[in-house]
């Protein structure tokens, strides 16, 4: 069997590929053949920069099929292959022989050119949706091991100046035989791209790779696996590039550490109102963990309630879910209003814009509860949450329920001053953010829960069991 190993040679990197880059290649074939017995180098001539990274990869991968190779490793001018890329290659195809594309672990060479993993990484891929749960930065790179024939009928875009290779990887992981391994098959010295007219820099791969990606997550279903306190949640994925779903494919619930706080202030078989519900990242908290006996989410804009909806389902607790104020908004009276979000990476950013003709409905939180109690009242409104607190001051005086209340920067001394001395509430937590400040604000008699951690995280019940994990 042969392996081909293909390097361009961009402007620059004429002298580092020799001294450095050739050498780490004669040095791993030395030291094991893996199951190869021949080797090939295309040293890639692109020293003036006429062709383009992706145009010698091309030409050298026509080339490496005509001769026979079976596969080929990508392996850039600046980079060094590990004395054992082809030994450990080989362990890792002779388990998993239907493989067609094999990449290790990102290793970095630091300003002491000593290697460092990349933090944060997965060690393990085994799927395309894995591949897609990963920002591009994380998940593989160029150096890899890649069956001829899969990577000659594919090829790289010449087009493009970067983000070539991620383009590849999103056509590979989703049309071919794919994983990630935790074995070392280069070293990335960071720092020493080629130069010239077809060159980028770092941040240029990042922004084009970071909208490629958002792009292939839209196209495909993915959940995020969430843990918290070792009880498991799913929840949908449809821009990777929100703040919120982006906390669920790092495995964690946005705003964690506060919702952790809730334990001391709200006990089980509460009834919750979550006003701007958007995804249901708290919903889905409130379900698993206080252990509830209603949850009346609010929120008005479709986009987050198509999510929302996912979410209730996959995770088994739309039998504690009132759905009354799921489609409407709640503000200081009624009216029509339209939905905007400024910043198509943060849905939960979206803001009510007072409009007549608008086609979101707000009503007043006393109007939408009528006679029923709560005990615990969450306000995340976009700077409509003093609007929310008027609209709601019926309910408030009879029920005296504990607020979690997100306040503008402006509407602090709004809130904290004047409203908590006028309704009798005194400031019991606070979580400070960049343009907002977050209050748990409780009645002046409160009196905490007495309950265990244990007692508070009972579940709203496990994950049904024809839900795919």
């Amino acid at each position: 069997m042969k392996c081909g190993l293909i390097t361009p040679i961009g402007p620059g990197h004429a002298q580092m590929f020799e001294q450095s880059c050739r050498p780490s290649i004669e040095a791993a074939w030395g030291y094991h053949h893996g199951p190869f017995d021949a080797l090939l180098v295309y040293p890639m001539d692109d020293t003036e920069g006429r062709h383009g990274r992706s145009n010698r990869r091309n030409v050298a991968i026509e080339q490496a099929a005509r001769d026979g190779v079976d596969w080929l490793f990508l392996l850039d001018a600046d980079d060094i292959l590990t004395p054992n890329a082809f030994e450990a290659f080989g362990r890792i195809l002779a388990e998993e022989p239907d493989l067609d594309a094999v990449w290790g672990l990102i290793c970095e060479l630091d300003a002491q050119q000593e290697p460092q993993l990349r933090p944060d990484q997965p060690e393990r891929i085994d799927s395309h949706a894995d591949f897609l749960s990963h920002p591009p930065a994380m998940a593989v790179q160029i150096g890899g091991f890649y069956r001829t024939k899969v990577l000659a009928g594919l090829g790289f875009d010449e087009s493009l100046d970067t983000a070539e290779d991620y383009t590849l990887y999103l056509q590979i992981w989703r049309q071919a035989r794919c994983a990630k391994r935790p074995e070392i098959f280069f070293l990335n010295r960071r720092g020493q791209h080629s130069t010239g007219p077809r060159s980028a820099t770092g941040q240029d791969w990042r922004l084009a790779t970071d909208r490629l990606w958002a792009g292939a997550v839209r196209e495909t279903p993915l959940w995020a696996k969430v843990d918290h306190g070792g009880v498991a949640a799913r929840m949908r994925v449809t821009n990777p590039l929100d703040l919120i779903q982006r906390t669920h494919l790092a495995g964690q619930f946005f705003e964690a550490e506060p919702l952790s706080r809730l334990h001391a202030l709200i006990p089980p078989g509460a009834r919750i109102v979550d006003v701007g519900a958007n995804v249901g990242n708290h919903v889905i908290w409130y379900a698993q963990h206080l252990a509830p006996a209603a949850i009346l989410p609010v929120e008005p804009n479709p986009a987050a309630i198509r999510l929302l909806d996912e979410n209730l389902a996959a995770n088994g607790v739309e039998r504690v879910i009132d759905r009354r104020g799921i489609g409407l908004g709640v503000g200081r009276a009624e009216g029509r209003f339209r939905a905007e979000t400024p910043d198509a990476d943060n849905l939960g950013a979206t803001s009510l814009m007072a409009d007549g003709a608008g086609d979101l409905r707000v009503v007043t939180l006393d109007a939408l509860l009528g006679d029923t109690r709560i005990d615990f009242l969450k306000i995340d409104a976009e700077g409509m949450e003093l609007d929310v607190l008027a609209g709601a001051a019926r309910v408030i005086a009879r029920d005296r329920p504990v607020i979690w209340i997100e306040i503008q920067r402006a509407n602090i001394l709004g809130f904290a001053q004047r409203w908590c001395r006028a309704n009798g509430y005194r400031l019991a937590d606070s979580v400070p953010y960049v343009h907002t400040m977050d209050y748990f604000a409780v009645p002046e008699a409160f009196v905490p829960p007495r309950q265990g951690r244990a007692q508070a995280s009972a579940s709203a019940g496990p994950l049904p069991e024809d839900i795919d994990a």
